[in-house]
């Protein structure tokens, strides 16, 4: 009987599919079990360099689903699938730019198609919100989950999540990143290859959401016996108990940015945005 050495053991030729499948179907579950950011993430993001058409298709019930698109070239942007109509908001803040190497064809400018419920909008380079000496001051392009080496005039990948977290106030379910132009059809159940955060303040995964309320600069928090506020470098802001099971505080004169309340517990939580 014929046999192939495989990882040090001599291994029969009629067992090697049986043990190949099961090693490599070992290695497909690790790395989809790191595909989410966050189970209960409701911030998905896409970044590339060479743009091209990005069909999203919202196969799972996500609610209140927001999308953040970055790219150096133009990207035509379609949602499909059963739940495409959860899409609350979409954002593409990049270049635009109107080579066409992805053979598009049609139009050399970004557009959003498919979400009948989203708020779209279309950014120009924005400045960015977290500075990365690797990474570009602008929001203009990324390709990688690295961020501790330069981009090569693109953004790195905590720069994207920041800018769209911090414009969302959501949490970051998942980012996919790559350089070439989108092909195919980019599944929401397939989750994303980087979870480069710098909002995330060692959220648990299981976390569920408070009941926020908000009215100008003032609010309030509902069936919670405690609050902490803690801003986007993790820096506890506010510390209070509740009265009759709520919460209120005022969040006039805080500095500009995202921010988490937890309950006493640590379980539940909620982002919001303080703006200038």
């Amino acid at each position: 009987m014929a046999t192939i050495g495989y990882l040090g053991c001599i291994i029969p030729s009629a067992m090697r599919t049986l043990v190949l499948s099961t090693a490599l179907s070992a290695l497909v579950a690790n790395v989809s079990a790191q595909s989410l950011c966050s189970a209960q993430g409701n911030v998905i993001l896409y970044s590339n360099y060479d743009g091209g058409p990005l069909v999203i298709e919202v196969d799972e019930n996500i609610p209140d689903l927001r999308v953040g698109i970055v790219s150096y070239e133009f990207v035509k942007v379609v949602f499909t699938g059963p739940f495409a109509g959860n899409v609350t908001q979409v954002i593409y803040a990049g270049f635009n730019g109107s080579n066409d190497h992805c053979g598009i064809g049609s139009g050399t400018t970004v557009t959003i198609n498919g979400a009948p419920n989203a708020v779209t909008d279309v950014r120009f380079a924005p400045p960015a919100t977290f500075a990365n000496n690797n990474g570009y001051g602008s929001m203009i392009c990324a390709y990688s989950c690295d961020v501790n080496s330069n981009q090569g005039g693109c953004n790195t990948a905590d720069q994207v999540a920041h800018y769209f977290l911090t414009e969302f106030g959501g949490v970051l379910r998942y980012h996919v990143t790559q350089y070439g132009c989108w092909t195919g059809t980019q599944a929401v159940s397939a989750g994303g290859n980087c979870c480069e955060d710098p909002l995330a303040t060692a959220l648990p995964d299981h976390a569920g959401p408070l009941r926020l309320q908000r009215v100008g600069d003032r609010f309030e928090l509902r069936d919670v016996e405690g609050v902490t506020v803690l801003d986007a470098s993790g820096r506890v802001v506010l510390q209070r108990a509740s009265t009759g099971g709520r919460v209120q505080f005022d969040a006039t004169g805080w500095r500009p940015g995202s921010y988490t309340a937890r309950d006493a517990a640590g379980v539940r939580t909620a982002r919001f945005v303080v703006v200038p």
